[in-house]
Order: C-alpha cells, then sequence, then structure tokens
C-alpha cells in the first residue's frame, strides 16, 4: 500500500472525525464559551504527556520492530509485543498510583484550582486501559493493517462524539474533562476484542524476555516523551501567558484555530503515522528513501495549500459554523496560523527520518529547541503585535524548524 492510498483510507477515518468534531465542537462553544475551550486546552496538554509517559512512550519503537521483524522474524516480534505489554502495565499502575495521590497538587497547576482533582483520579483509575489500547494500535500499525487501523480510529471518533455531546449538555466543563479521559478508555475494549478476532498472530505473554528487547523499546521513550512534554509545556505556557498578558478568552481563541489546524491535517498526520513510519524504517536506500518522500510532497504540497486557501477564505463561515459568534475575533488569527501549517507538514515529513532512523540527539535537540524558541517568539511577538503575535511565531518557528530537520537528514535523501 503506497501513500496515496493510506492518505485515502486516512481520509475516510478524517471525514468522519471532521464530521463528528464539526458537532462537538458546536457542542463545547455554545455550553462553555471560550473560557471553557481555554480550560479543555490545558488538561488536553497535561493528558498528553501523562499518557505518553505512562506506557513508557514506547509506541513508536513498537511500531517500528513490529514493522521490522513481521514477515522475517515472527519470534523476535513476540517478544517486543510481550515486552510491550509488561512496560504498560508496570508503568501505567505506579503513575496511575502517583497521579491518584497528588490530584488535588495536579489540578492546582493545570486550572489553578482544585475543583478539577476528580478528572485527575478518573484518568489515574483508567490509565492502564489507555496505555494498553495505544499499544495495540501501534501494533496495528506495524503491522501495516491500515484498514484495521482506520476502523479503530472511526469508532473512537464515534464514540467522542456521543459521549462529549452528552456530557457537555449535562455537564459542561466537567462533562467536556471527563469525555476526554472516558473515550480513550473505552476505545480500549474495542481495539482489543478487534485485535484478538483479526490479526492472525499467537499473543504468547511471556516474562523472560532479554533486556535488550526492553532496551531497544526504550530507546525510542526518550524522544517520544521528550517530543510531547516540550509540544505540551510549550502550549501550557503559552496559554498560560496569553491568560496573564490578555485574557482566557483570548487563550480560548487560540486553542480554537489550534482545533482547526489539527482538524483538517489529521489526514496527513495519520498518513504519517501509518505509512511513512513503517515504510521509512524498513528502507535503508537513500534513492528509495527520497522517491518516497517526493511522492508524499506531490499530495502534501497541493492539498494543504488548497486546504488552507479555502479556509482562510471561509473563515467567517467556518467560526460560525464550528463555533459561536463570541469566537468571532479569532478570524484574524487564521492567515499565520495557516502559513505555518504549510512549513510544518512540509518538515514533518522529512522529519519523520530521525524517528526511522533513530536519530535520537538530532530529534530530542530540535524538539526542545523548537518549543523553546515558539514560547520564545510567542511573548516577543504577542508584545509587539498583540494576540496575532502567537501565530506569527508558529509560522517563523517552522519555517526555520523546517530548514534545519533538511540538513540534519540530507545524508538520507540526497
Amino acid at each position: 500500500m503506497n501513500f496515496l492510498k493510506a492518505s485515502i483510507l486516512s481520509g475516510i477515518a478524517t471525514i468522519i472525525k471532521l464530521g463528528s468534531g464539526l458537532i462537538i465542537n458546536k457542542i463545547i462553544a455554545m455550553y462553555i464559551g471560550p473560557a471553557g475551550v481555554a480550560l479543555i486546552g490545558q488538561f488536553q496538554n497535561c493528558f498528553n504527556i501523562i499518557v505518553t509517559i505512562g506506557n513508557g512512550a514506547i509506541n513508536q519503537g513498537v511500531t517500528k520492530y513490529v514493522a521490522e521483524y513481521h514477515e522475517v522474524d515472527n519470534a523476535k516480534r513476540d517478544r517486543y509485543i510481550s515486552a510491550s505489554f509488561i512496560i504498560t502495565f508496570l508503568i501505567s499502575i505506579l503513575l496511575g498510583i502517583v497521579i491518584f495521590l497528588f490530584s488535588n497538587h495536579l489540578s492546582m497547576l493545570v486550572f489553578k484550582s482544585d475543583d478539577y482533582y476528580v478528572v485527575f483520579r478518573v484518568l489515574a483509575t483508567t490509565l492502564l486501559f489507555i496505555g494498553l489500547n495505544s499499544v495495540i494500535l501501534s501494533l496495528i500499525n506495524g503491522l501495516k493493517r491500515i484498514r484495521l487501523f482506520v476502523l479503530v480510529n472511526i469508532c473512537g471518533s464515534l464514540l467522542g462524539l456521543i459521549f462529549t455531546t452528552v456530557l457537555t449538555m449535562k455537564f459542561e466543563v466537567w462533562g467536556a474533562l471527563l469525555s476526554t479521559v472516558l473515550v480513550q478508555t473505552l476505545l480500549f475494549f474495542i481495539s482489543f476484542v478487534v485485535c484478538i478476532k483479526r490479526l492472525k498472530i499467537q499473543f504468547k505473554f511471556n516474562i523472560n524476555i532479554p533486556q535488550i528487547y526492553y532496551k531497544k523499546l526504550f530507546s525510542f521513550s526518550l524522544m517520544a516523551i521528550v517530543a510531547v512534554i516540550s509540544v505540551s509545556l510549550s502550549q501550557l505556557m503559552i496559554r498560560n501567558h496569553i491568560i496573564d498578558n490578555f485574557s482566557i478568552d483570548y487563550a480560548g481563541y487560540w486553542q480554537a484555530i489550534w482545533m482547526i489546524s489539527t482538524m483538517y491535517l489529521t489526514i496527513l498526520t495519520t498518513a504519517f503515522a501509518t505509512y511513512y513510519l513503517p515504510t521509512l524504517s524498513k528502507l535503508e536506500d537513500p534513492v528509495q528513501i527520497r522517491q518516497e518522500i517526493l511522492a508524499g510532497y506531490k499530495i502534501i504540497v497541493p492539498f494543504v495549500f488548497l486546504s488552507a486557501a479555502s479556509m482562510y477564505f471561509m473563515r467567517d463561515i467556518i467560526i460560525m459554523l464550528l463555533f459561536t459568534p463570541d469566537f468571532y475575533p479569532m478570524r484574524e488569527l487564521f492567515l499565520y496560523q495557516f502559513v505555518g501549517d504549510f512549513f510544518k507538514m512540509c518538515s514533518w515529513l522529512v522529519a519523520y527520518l530521525m524517528i526511522a532512523k533513530s536519530m535520537t540527539k538530532s530529534y530530542i535537540a530540535t524538539e526542545i529547541i523548537f518549543a523553546l524558541l515558539f514560547y520564545v517568539l510567542t511573548v516577543i511577538l504577542t508584545e509587539a503585535n498583540g494576540l496575532i503575535g502567537v501565530v506569527q511565531a508558529h509560522a517563523i518557528n517552522y519555517f526555520i524548524y523546517m530548514i534545519v530537520v533538511y540538513f540534519i537528514t540530507r545524508k538520507w535523501i540526497k
């Protein structure tokens, strides 16, 4: 299956996700407004950090090694699978206990109030299921069962639509926060059943796994943990900067434009994860790698350009469709946000080489540096230009990142 077919399949899931997202965004905007959207953004960043650490951040390693050994050495493949489940079980249990005990402190840290400590206790209780679900999805991805991967993601979108809509309408901010946790938990039971019935693998849970398998999986942990923490912390800091210097509603406007970007770029980011990581992991010939990347650019460049341009000119309609008139001030953020998205997608295609080829030091260095640069640029540009400075910082940051990543990976593509 090539990148185009992977994109088409992920596009089907994305259409359903977009449809669900349209309803979810409208419900959230109507019931909790810009301030509530900002709080959801705060929790999602914290949620991403906790979930990533909760299974040892081994998802990319699972995908890589399952893809690498699936057709050549099933015994090694199965050892990696067993090791991944053992890692997830142990870390998620320990981390869940810590989160439960310090739920009040986490609520104060994220929301500047201890009113939401129960949300963190629910997350602590369900963290094991969320971690196991992410491992199963990584396993399906590594086997290149893209149709199955897309099916599970569609189920996730539909669950998200139902739970987020019902809980937000009934409990407002509380409901929206709880739905983030509960949907991922329930999705485990779907992915587990699908995995048992549809994957032709004899699962042998073996605790006597040589240490080398754990070490290789954990070699990806540092990259994933640094990436998630860097991105999430920079967004938390930026959101706090906007709240402190403007208002929580302004933070909601920025979170809203970020949600729009995430939604329409999902078709590409899903294809990157489902197709490019396992494919680039297997390829060693620079000529073949270059061909894959060039083929990807033929799809990425026109897709992002046309999508971004269309949404820019329809921004007033989009705001009214997805949100409410209260969000109208965010219209000034569209242009620079979409320029940044263009550079972001162009750079990510090449950046996946750093993950596929285990270029750990380069990957970690770029993630940390550019997360910090995003925050620094935001502070400088918002002080000079107002709220629009945050999206200007996004565009400048990814333009520089695109250039740097090309020079880091040039030996594989020249």
